[in-house]
């Protein structure tokens, strides 16, 4: 009867021991809703007001977990739902996937939904995340990739997200390292399979990264390649400079891209931001093909609190040539378009 309680005393305390590994989940959020009024939306040239879903930060509800296993080891996990504020709909499906995200016409975990470990070396991440070009593309954009169509340019080449990706991350020699593989999963073939590779370095005033991804379609008949650098330098507290290359390119389709673009945030006082952005893709291949997009947008933010603001744009969109004509356009040539948007973090 001794050994017997005795034992059973030792497993509840294992248990216990088990039970009290340290673990933190933090629930986290962000609504930002705009209002915006843009010119040449329907092929008539007509304009148009509508209430979109953050201009820079889509709307978010998102839980983080982070477990210490010891020994420097903790378990991680991030599941990330996007939403619009004015409708409450679900985002991120997609109705036919391509390029290493599988078909889901809704999706509640849309924005990014994976788990990993992380030890001294590094870590790997499994599930739907953003790809290595997004996150690096990130540092030489004034406000990072902006989250609508119309304000940004390089996402539409290198894709936000994959689904079913593996990634790994380390550090060594001040620069941090990136790679990726996405499942296609697909019978016998890489089609909407992915693989890439990054860099970044951050030190004093000065973030750089560099990345090359290489995507397979669903279809398996096309692989694109896109290579991408830049980076920010912090002159001084008020003024910050931005600037980025990107090339695509596709094994089959003779078309080619070759972006750029610069931007700065300027602080004009405590609680007011100032950013502007330049975007130029030009497009060659074929007397079909050829063709260019310019971006350009300048925008103004006031910060009532560290969670709250309410910020304005402008924007400029013009599309010429064998350019394909963006969704949020009506005909080819120019868009002009006015948000004003109040976005709050919690």
């Amino acid at each position: 009867m001794k050994k017997t309680t005795i034992a059973a005393l030792a497993a509840c305390a294992s248990s216990a021991a088990l039970a009290q590994t340290p673990s933190t989940v933090t629930v986290y959020g962000l609504l930002d809703a705009a209002v915006r009024q843009a010119s040449n939306v329907t092929a008539n040239r007509e304009s148009r007001k509508t209430m979109d879903d953050g201009i820079f930060t889509g709307s978010r509800l998102g839980f983080r977990g982070r477990e210490d296993l010891g020994a420097g080891w903790a378990a991680t996990l991030n599941m990330e739902a996007g939403f619009e504020v004015g409708s409450g709909v679900s985002l991120q499906g997609t109705p036919t996937g391509d390029y290493g995200q599988a078909t889901a016409p809704t999706r509640f975990w849309g924005r990014e939904v994976h788990l990993g470990l992380r030890g001294p070396w590094g870590g790997v991440n499994l599930g739907r995340q953003y790809t290595v070009a997004h996150s690096l593309a990130a540092r030489f954009q004034p406000l990072g990739n902006p989250n609508s169509t119309a304000h940004s340019l390089f996402s539409s080449h290198h894709i936000a997200r994959q689904d079913n990706q593996l990634r790994l991350d380390t550090k060594a020699a001040g620069i941090d390292f990136t790679a990726s593989y996405t499942f296609g999963e697909q019978a016998s073939s890489s089609a909407n399979a992915s693989w890439a590779l990054g860099a970044g370095y951050g030190a004093g005033a000065l973030q750089l990264g560099a990345y090359v991804q290489q995507m397979k379609n669903l279809a398996g008949t096309e692989t694109r390649k896109i290579v991408g650098a830049g980076g920010n330098y912090k002159l001084n507290q008020t003024l910050t400079l931005f600037g980025g290359l990107m090339q695509r390119t596709s094994a089959v389709s003779p078309q080619e891209n070759k972006a750029f673009t610069l931007g700065a945030n300027i602080e004009l006082a405590k609680s007011i931001t100032l950013s502007l952005a330049h975007y130029n893709d030009d497009q060659s291949g074929s007397a079909a093909l050829d063709g260019s997009r310019e971006v350009t947008w300048v925008t103004a933010s006031y910060r009532f609190s560290r969670r709250t603001d309410v910020y304005a744009v402008i924007d400029h969109n013009r599309v010429e040539g064998g350019y394909a004509k963006p969704a949020f356009m009506g005909t080819k040539g120019s868009q002009t378009g006015v948000v004003l948007g109040l976005r709050h973090r919690f």
